[in-house]
């Protein structure tokens, strides 16, 4: 995943989570979860997609995100994710290794 940074792409919104595709293509691996925290980016196999993690999904019960279904857990925001907030609606995100 490191090899495709930086990524920059629109993304789309579920609840409090941005989603794009990839280049990317890889299968479940040994961090494949549903149990995320806010900050957390993961990848989606389904949909060839990384997925950032800032608040509630629309299938959380409470005010930890829940991704649709298992992701890899392949990075984590330094810092505040919930300013991310603020930026929804954004025509572009950039993702790169800090």
């Amino acid at each position: 995943m490191l090899d495709a940074l930086p990524i920059e792409a629109r993304p789309e919104e579920w609840g409090d989570e941005f989603y794009f595709e990839t280049q990317v293509e890889m299968q479940l691996d040994e961090t494949a979860t549903t149990r995320v925290k806010v900050g957390d980016i993961g990848y989606w196999p389904p949909g060839n997609a990384l997925a950032i993690f800032f608040g509630p999904t629309p299938i959380s019960r409470g005010i930890e995100p829940v991704p649709a279904s298992d992701v890899n857990l392949v990075g984590k925001i330094l810092g505040d994710a919930t300013v991310l907030k603020k930026v929804k609606g954004a025509s572009k995100i950039r993702i790169e290794k800090a």
